[in-house]
């Protein structure tokens, strides 16, 4: 995964689902999308910022998501 893939959360974890349901990454573990490291080691849990489908921006494990293809 990386900054500016679209995505969607895969697994819950045992939260309630809410209305989040795709979204674009915009900064992965506090590195802003210009910055050098945009990729997410598949080996880690780390932190993405996601730009929701509703305009809300909000944090969520990176582990949590799935990179949608988008055509």
């Amino acid at each position: 995964m990386q900054v500016g893939n679209v995505v969607e959360i895969v697994d819950w974890k045992g939260s309630k689902p809410d209305n989040r349901k795709h979204g674009t990454v915009v900064r992965i573990q506090g590195k802003h999308r210009w910055s050098v490291d945009k990729r997410v080691s598949s080996g880690k849990d780390v932190l993405a910022e996601v730009l929701w489908q509703d305009g809300q921006m909000g944090w969520v494990l990176a582990s949590r998501l799935a990179s949608l293809k988008v055509d």
